[in-house]
Formats: C-alpha cells, sequence, structure tokens
C-alpha cells in the first residue's frame, strides 16, 4: 500500500511517524511499556498521589492493551494511595484533637 504524506505528499512507509521530507508528525508514537517504565509510573502513583492520574489516563487512552492496563494499574494505585492519605490525616487530626480536648479539660479542673 503506498501511503503519502498528508502535508507534503511524499510517499511513506506504514512504520514511519513522522514524514521525513516536511517533519510533520503521520500518527502517535505509541508509549513505552517497559518495565522501567512501568515501576516509574507506578511509584508516581503511590508516592505522589494526584499526579498517578496523568500518566494513568495517557496510558489508559492508548490502543494496546498493555498499555490500558499499565493506565488501569496507575489510576487504581492512585485511589488507593489517596484514600490511604486521607483515612492517615482524618486519624491523626483527631487524635490531636483528642489531646488538646484532654488538655484543655485538664485546665478547666484547674479552674484557669
Amino acid at each position: 500500500m503506498n501511503l503519502t504524506c498528508k502535508h507534503c505528499d511524499f510517499p511513506i512507509a506504514e512504520n514511519f511517524y513522522f514524514c521525513p521530507k516536511c517533519g510533520k508528525p503521520i500518527k502517535k508514537i505509541p508509549l513505552s511499556t517497559s518495565i522501567t517504565k512501568q515501576i516509574y509510573i507506578y511509584t508516581i502513583s503511590i508516592l505522589l498521589p494526584p499526579l498517578g492520574l496523568w500518566p494513568g489516563i495517557r496510558y489508559l487512552l492508548q490502543d494496546s492493551s498493555k498499555a490500558r492496563i499499565i493506565g488501569i494499574i496507575a489510576i487504581v494505585l492512585t485511589i488507593f494511595s489517596i484514600a490511604l492519605t486521607v483515612k492517615i490525616t482524618t486519624d491523626f487530626i483527631n487524635s490531636q484533637a483528642s489531646i488538646a480536648n484532654f488538655q484543655l479539660e485538664q485546665l478547666d479542673r484547674l479552674n484557669y
């Protein structure tokens, strides 16, 4: 099949991502699904929860099923990490409020 660039009508091969003559993009470059990239995405999803949504959504919108699975895992890890952060923060705030209330009650008993 003879493909040509939409912009300059230069003949191109099917596996080209850019036109060799004009340099315009022909099709989107697929995102990397290497194990190193997966570890990087999953680490961001866990350690920096809101930021894990961006690569998760980018991978979820890809054509490759492997890329979609990476995106789903990244989004699930991000949501889990956000929920865990909210739970830990809520528990910490409640414990600090309880300590403060106890100390205020102690001061009240001493008539301060």
